[in-house]
């Protein structure tokens, strides 16, 4: 047993404190050689994708880097809805104007074969709970189900978001954006990664314990 000087005089640790610290290395040791177990698992557990089904409307969530758009528009040309719907206020960015994300998206959705006609626009969202709350009273009387298409990492708070909101009147597929950027196998390798994940679960927790309100 090593000995350990303390100013004026040796003494011997004390045989619990040795048995905490051993068993708290043991503990930090293997979490740390299983991370390529439990941090996938921290990425997998916030992505949804549901089976596909037909829809009336599919409802690509503002934001991301284009990846929601270009999967929105394979499901329309794949005949999975007649309508699409983009929401997203403006950006708010100095070298860009005025001009709200749902308008971007609209725009590149044309460019990706979707008709204009085809495409509403709800420019007012500021957030998830928004697009939620929008799309249910711009919707036709009627609908039974919706497609909701968002980037993978953001797809569990989008379900329970809409699924709140909707409170089964109306059929919600959420649907993971593929291709991706996010890889939730390997998402702690990118610091944009990290940030997705970091975010989502404390906007799990902040959703899950506060709602979005009236």
């Amino acid at each position: 047993m090593p000995l350990i000087e303390s100013n004026d005089y040796i003494f011997f640790p004390k045989r619990g404190a040795q048995k905490t610290l051993g068993a708290t290395l043991i503990v930090i040791a293997v979490i740390s050689s299983l991370h390529q177990l439990w941090l996938p698992w921290l990425g997998y557990a916030l992505v949804i994708n549901d089976p596909l089904q037909k829809a009336e409307a599919i409802i690509v969530l503002g934001g991301g880097n284009g990846d929601r758009e270009r999967t929105g528009a394979r499901l329309y040309k794949e005949g999975y809805a007649l309508w699409v719907v983009t929401t997203g206020e403006p950006l708010k960015i100095p070298s860009i104007d005025d001009t709200p994300f749902a308008k971007f998206s609209a725009d590149y959705l044309i460019k990706l074969g979707v008709p204009e006609t085809a495409i509403l626009q709800l420019p007012q969202s500021t957030s998830t709970c928004d697009d939620a709350r929008l799309t249910l009273a711009s919707l036709p009387s009627g609908i039974k189900r919706i497609i909701v298409v968002s980037d993978p990492f953001h797809t569990r708070r989008s379900q329970m978001i809409f699924n709140g909101r909707f409170k089964n009147q109306v059929e919600m597929i959420m649907v993971a954006a593929s291709p991706s950027w996010f890889d939730p196998s390997r998402w702690w390798m990118r610091e944009s990664g990290i940030i997705a994940v970091g975010s989502e679960y404390l906007k799990l927790i902040s959703t899950a314990t506060r709602g979005c309100g009236s």
